[in-house]
């Protein structure tokens, strides 16, 4: 049968993957001119690709590890040392270590050991979501943690990843993000990178698929998707005039015997035509919000921070954590230069999305001089910024309730997105495990080409 799946990032890609696997023939469309989704990279120059969005690996992460096994590249992630600082009154603290914690002077001492003990009752216990999923992330913490924890530490972060929706989020989603962070050995944290940039993945997962007769079409998004799964694909340079699809130019609709949309919920809301699905499901999916995620990639031509990760706990710095990835992936691998993420996680409409590059760089310079004051333009050779609108679902409590089923109530059309990962926070590795997943809800409507 001839399957269509929306969407090249890593989800689209390994369920397209799964798809060609049971004999399908299967075509990928994406917006993007370029693979990977929010794991797409850019050309930085000098023959080196860097994520538009930062992205590595916990030792944790076992699904993607294995399609790399799959495919015939287990020597491609590298597992590297990681350091991780919190700024908060005025300078960097080391945060990797129980010392480490013990030393976070912003925090009295008795406060430091309550937390300490509750995170590691955390890790180390039961993990059911559960108990978590029905209280805010607030509560959970000042009664556990503590209030110090929370004015300190917790609220801080959560401000800067939710803003004004921080009071709203459940604990599940800081359980997760404690749980899965660490491997064994908690006193020396490993992350994974990959020697190549996710690229190499990327178009292992695109041979694949063409090997088996599908197509994977780069800058080609979709503009209309009717209820017999005709795909009516936008015209190349579509991606110019944003995410909206009903702004594209059209070309030739093409029609296929079932589709997998791995689109935001609103932009798969925006291309059906109507009636395809029911307005329950839709308002389902609707239900729960999206934060863009903007993100400020300079090259520098010196070292920001001894940091591979600094979260922000100063509520009045413009931007939410620092991620140094030539600290992570040493300079050598670049020609010896040097690459600064800075993050943001933001409502629609926030005045900070719709800054150039350059403006963005005037207004978190004070910022980044804030956590180094000798930081000067001077250093900043190159600048590129992005922009996510699907980035974060918002966690709120009672979410597990407001997911949409991957088996919309069409039959032969499945929605795979950000959304549905929970218990744990969206990544790459959980976005390899939602492609399966979406995959096999899609199989189990088609016949089997193999029989």
């Amino acid at each position: 049968m001839r399957i269509a799946v929306l969407g090249a990032g890593v989800a689209g890609l390994v369920a397209g993957l799964r798809l060609t696997q049971a004999g399908h023939t299967v075509d990928v469309y994406e917006r993007w001119p370029g693979l990977g989704g929010q794991a797409a990279t850019i050309d930085v120059g000098g023959g080196h690709l860097l994520e538009r969005y930062y992205h590595h690996l916990f030792s944790t992460d076992r699904h993607i590890a294995g399609l790399y096994d799959e495919l015939g590249m287990p020597d491609e992630l590298e597992w590297l040392s990681s350091s991780v600082a919190y700024f908060a009154d005025g300078k960097q603290w080391p945060f990797v270590t129980p010392m480490d914690l013990l030393r976070f002077k912003p925090m009295p001492p008795l406060a430091r050991v309550r937390l300490g003990a509750a995170v590691v009752a955390l890790q180390k216990g039961p993990g059911a979501p559960g108990p978590f999923e029905h209280v805010t992330a607030r509560k959970w913490i000042e009664r556990y943690m503590g209030k110090d924890a929370y004015r300190t530490l917790w609220g801080p972060l959560l401000r800067g990843k939710f803003g004004e929706r921080a009071d709203d989020v459940a604990m599940v989603w800081l359980q997760n993000k404690l749980r899965l962070r660490r491997g064994d050995d908690a006193a020396d944290e490993k992350l994974g990178y990959p020697k190549h940039s996710w690229e190499k993945l990327l178009h292992a997962l695109q041979e694949q698929i063409e090997a088996g007769g599908g197509r994977v079409l780069i800058d080609r998004p979709i503009a209309k998707l009717s209820a017999d799964f005709t795909v009516t694909p936008g015209a190349p340079n579509s991606f110019r005039r944003g995410h909206d699809p009903r702004e594209f130019d059209t070309i030739e609709p093409e029609t296929y015997d079932a589709v997998l949309a791995t689109l935001p919920s609103d932009v798969f809301e925006q291309v059906l035509e109507p009636g395809v699905l029911p307005e329950s499901y839709l308002a389902r999916a609707r239900s729960i919000e999206y934060f863009t995620a903007l993100c400020l990639l300079i090259e520098i031509d010196q070292q920001f921070s001894p940091y591979y990760w600094t979260n922000i706990g100063d509520d009045a710095l413009p931007f939410v954590g620092l991620i140094e990835h030539t600290n992570l992936m040493g300079p050598e691998r670049y020609d010896g230069r040097r690459f600064l993420y800075v993050a943001n996680y933001l409502p629609k409409g926030h005045e900070l999305l719709g800054l150039s590059p350059d403006e963005l760089l005037d207004r978190y310079t004070p910022g980044l001089q804030a956590i180094n004051p000798a930081f000067d333009r001077s250093w900043v050779q190159q600048l590129w910024a992005h922009r996510e609108p699907a980035a974060q679902p918002i966690v709120t409590v009672g979410y597990r309730e407001k997911i949409p089923a991957m088996k919309t109530p069409r039959r032969g059309l499945v929605l795979a997105n950000t959304t549905q990962i929970f218990p744990e926070d969206r990544g790459t590795n959980y976005a390899v495990r939602e492609g399966d997943e979406a995959a096999r809800a899609l199989l189990e409507w088609l016949p089997s080409e193999r029989e």
